[in-house]
Order: structure tokens, then sequence, then C-alpha cells
């Protein structure tokens, strides 16, 4: 049951590390230059993205024996505008504080983003205010072409239970359901929830979504964060399928080992899945055994 966080934890841990190592070191030029706000900023992912956090931010590289860290930084009342290049899927990120790029292998260039952002352009805001900023916001993650990613390991539950499931683990398996606003106080008045996410995919990417409600005052008024984890199929695939305590690198494999191993990881987690969705049966929930996910394969290859 555990290891269907995996890639959820590795995120954060990266964020956290990122964040702790750039903390000790000096303050990175600040990006929240006015004129520049007037446009967002186009951040790629791969040997391009190097170049635009260079453009964006002329601080060095904080560079580490396991990876390499690029940040930009804007302070309110000048938040930023970005842009995640992906083709069609490109997504527009509005009122961003924070964006941590991070390369684990030189040669791919940025393999991991991560972006800290408000939900709305104010810091607190009502709660009707706060429904339409997330409604807006998932419009246009669909309109984007953004589709509900389930790990291989994970177990197919299908749509008809979302509301269930998001009281219980907090992340929605419907990312084109739109939440009413009643369904959206239920569940960030959750006990113990008060946040909502979505594991979604795209053109080679995968992005976590997870709002959280911060802060309540006493005049009702709503304070939210979202943080937008976003890694490329291809790092976290390989990054699966290495294991440093058995010296296996997936990036040092011929093309026949890393096939292999990839199968081999395939039936682990096709036998995971088939364990998973059997408990969640029994639990009352339905599997959507008509899902498909992307081709793993052309991506890790």
């Amino acid at each position: 049951m555990m290891e269907r966080f995996k890639h959820y934890f590795n995120s954060i841990l990266v964020f956290i590390f990122g964040f702790l190592l750039l903390g000790c070191q000096p303050n990175a030029k600040n990006t929240e230059n006015s004129a520049m706000n007037q446009q967002p900023y186009l951040l790629h992912f791969g040997l391009q993205g190097f170049k635009d956090f260079a453009q964006y931010n002329q601080s060095a590289v904080d560079n580490h024996p396991v990876a390499s860290f690029r940040e930009l930084d804007f302070s309110p009342p000048n938040l930023g505008q970005i842009k995640i290049e992906n083709g069609a899927s490109s997504l527009a990120i509005d009122h961003v504080f924070y964006v941590l790029g991070t390369s684990f292998h030189k040669e791919d260039g940025i393999e991991v983003m991560t972006v800290n952002a408000g939900l709305n352009k104010e810091e607190f805001v009502r709660p009707e205010q706060a429904d339409q900023a997330y409604a807006n916001l998932m419009k246009r993650v669909n309109q984007a072409g953004w589709k509900l990613y389930i790990a291989p390991y994970n177990p197919r539950i299908a749509k008809e239970d979302n509301m269930r499931y998001v009281m219980k683990w907090g992340y929605s398996i419907d990312p084109s359901y739109i939440f009413s606003y009643e369904e959206w106080q239920n569940i960030m008045n959750a006990s113990g929830s008060g946040s909502l996410g979505y594991r979604l995919y795209a053109n080679g990417l995968l992005l976590n979504i997870y709002i959280s409600q911060t802060k309540k005052t006493e005049d009702e008024k709503e304070q939210y964060m979202v943080r937008y984890t976003f890694n490329t199929i291809r790092y976290d695939q390989r990054d699966a399928l290495s294991d440093s305590e058995n010296n296996i690198n997936a990036y040092t494999m011929t093309p026949l080992e890393l096939k292999q191993a990839f199968e081999k990881e395939e039936r682990r987690t096709q036998r995971s899945r088939e364990y998973d969705e059997k408990e969640a049966i029994a639990e009352g929930y339905r599997i959507d055994e008509s899902y498909v996910g992307p081709d793993l394969w052309q991506y890790v290859k």
C-alpha cells in the first residue's frame, strides 16, 4: 500500500531538499521586476529549461552531487505569471511565489519543476471567490488537455466513486468534473483535509496539483496555496527502475537491459494493482477497467 505514493513523496522530498539547500545559499536575484511581469515567463523542460532560468535569473546555479537547482522568486504584490511549455498542453500559472527547477541528469536538462502559487491574487478571499478560482483553474487544465493519471501500481477507481475517494484520500480521480460550491465546501471543511489534489499527465509530463486551505480568519475569509509538481515521464520511470542500494542505474543500462528492467517492473506493478483493486472492491469501490494511461515506454527508452 505504501508504494502507491512513492513518486508523490519523492517529488515532495525533492522540493524540500532543494528548498533547504537553496536557503543556505545567498539569495538569488529577485525576479519581481514589474516590467517583466507584463508577460508570462516561458519555462521549458529539457536543455532549453537551463536557458530559460538563466534568462530570467542571473544568479549562479546551485550545484550539488545529486542534482542542480535553479529558482525564480516573486514577492507580493508583484506575483509572477509563468507558462510551462508543453506543446498543445502548455499551462499558464498565475499568482506565482516560487519556481524550483531541478536537474538530476545534466544531459536531460530540467526534469522536475515545482511551483508554489496562490489560488487567488488576493491573500484572503471569500469562500465563493476561492471556489470560483478553483473552477477557473481546472477549466484551464482541462482545456489544455491534461488527463487523469493512475500510476501503474494504483487501483483504477471508477469516477462514480470520485467524491468518496476524495474524502478519504484527498485526490480527485475525475479532473473533468468541477465540484459544485457545496461539494467544494465539504471537501475544504472535512476534518483533517482542507485540500484537494489531482494527478495528471500530458505529452510526456506528469503533474500533481495540490490545492490547500492554509488559513481561515475570524471574518470567514480564507487563504489558499497551490503547489504544482511537474516531472518528465522519462525521469519518473527511470527513477523507478533505479536502485542505489543495489547499484542499479537505469541511465547506464544498455537498451536491452533497460527494456528487460521495464518489463520486469511492469509485471511487478501489475501484481500490485491487482492486489489493491481486490482490496478496493472489498471496500465497496468500483473499478474502471476501461482506463488507459499513457504509453510509458515511449518516454523511457
